[in-house]
């Protein structure tokens, strides 16, 4: 009996453990994500521009659009109307005032630090990750979260104070009754039918949360549940 009831307290200490794993991750997420906000906001003050690079500035002014810089598990999500990126190394190479790719020597669209003029470390204080997996910046200045996926990135680049993310922007993900999305999003059209959800703000980031994954569902439920966003 005695030992059966210590077996059970074991079970309970590491269910508690783990649990409190998790919550520091989703801590330390929210904080990284304020840092990559007040990033580009500092660099946006002395530079008046969001840190993207000159073929995405190209390509979304013949758009008229936003920008999302995602990751590769989300392809076929992102799939559609939109603009965005597989990952967000141009953004991190910009803030960091990188050059050239750790893990190959290429260089990066800050090359010659042709979009950090002032050579300005904007994003400081990060963990340095040896592998495209782990935690952290990697050597191919991917900066993924505590679970080891890439922060998702979106960008107003109309400078209209309204910022669509490749994924929230999506009717089917954001709207919750008509014009009204989850977690403050919004809609010009009145019922809210199209893909068109944003953010009252210039840039939006998220990370995928424990589940590692995101889907085209609800905001509030499943795979999206438990993302972790600048703007809730």
């Amino acid at each position: 009996m005695v030992i059966a009831i210590i077996g059970i307290l074991a079970s309970l200490s590491l269910v508690a453990i783990a649990k409190i794993r998790e919550d520091g991750r989703k801590d330390e997420a929210r904080r990284q994500i304020r840092a990559l906000l007040n990033a580009t906001s500092e660099y946006f003050s002395d530079v008046g521009a969001y840190p993207v690079s000159s073929s995405v500035l190209n390509s979304v002014s013949a758009s008229h659009g936003d920008f999302t810089y995602g990751g590769a598990s989300l392809d076929a999500v992102f799939k559609g109307p939109g603009n965005w990126s597989m990952n967000n190394s141009e953004v991190i190479a910009i803030l960091m005032d990188r050059e050239k790719y750790p893990a190959t020597g290429a260089p990066t669209v800050n090359f010659g630090h042709v979009k950090n003029t002032g050579q300005k470390k904007y994003l400081t204080s990060v963990d340095m990750a040896a592998d495209t997996a782990s935690p952290g910046v990697g050597p191919d200045l991917v900066y993924r979260d505590p679970w080891g996926k890439p922060y998702i990135i979106s960008f107003d680049l109309n400078y209209d104070e309204r910022c669509r993310d490749a994924l929230y922007g999506k009717s089917s993900v954001s709207r919750e009754k008509g014009s009204s999305g989850f977690n403050g999003l919004f809609n010009s059209d009145a019922d809210g039918a199209s893909d068109q959800f944003e953010y009252h703000g210039p840039v939006m980031i998220w990370s995928l949360g424990s589940d590692r994954n995101a889907d085209l569902g609800p905001a509030n439920s499943g795979l999206n549940r438990d993302n972790i966003l600048s703007w809730n």
